[in-house]
């Protein structure tokens, strides 16, 4: 009997969803990397750290990358607007910010640019560099994902 209220309560919780994360629930940076699923290695995130703040030194833009394991129910693309009114990506007054979101659980990725980098990286651009993504991202490889990603978009800014 014991063990059968243990299973129910096992089950129970499995069923809940846990790994959703809201924006608003989510910690604010502190870095250019924040991985919530904790899905990289840290030398990765060290070594994409780096670069992101070189590119935001040098060319006055930044490139935030956001991994969480549930979008909680909203669209990748719902998602990331509202990261962006969150976490305000980009020196201020210029919008040239961009977001690089993975939600892992959910197999979603979206990468969003603010409209001061809009014309060096248009919709069909950032598409190809999020297609070229997906076999790493089949693979679980998120550090050689996210690792292409911040290279192609940083050598284009």
């Amino acid at each position: 009997m014991r063990a059968a209220a243990c299973w129910i309560a096992v089950l129970a919780c499995a069923a809940v969803p846990a790994l959703a994360e809201a924006v608003k629930d989510l910690p604010r940076p502190t870095d250019y990397v924040s991985d919530i699923a904790h899905v990289m290695s840290d030398s990765t995130k060290a070594q994409l750290n780096r670069l992101c703040g070189e590119v935001d030194h040098e060319a006055h833009a930044q490139i935030a990358v956001v991994i969480v394991n549930s979008l909680d129910g909203e669209s990748v693309e719902q998602y990331a607007v509202e990261l962006e009114d969150a976490w305000k990506v980009g020196p201020k007054g210029t919008d040239r910010g961009v977001i690089v979101l993975l939600a892992v659980k959910d197999r979603k990725r979206f990468i969003g640019t603010g409209y001061g980098l809009e014309g060096i990286l248009p919709d069909g651009k950032v598409g190809d560099i999020g297609r070229q993504m997906v076999p790493l991202l089949r693979n679980n490889d998120f550090d050689g994902a996210v690792t292409l990603a911040v290279d192609e978009i940083s050598q284009i800014i």
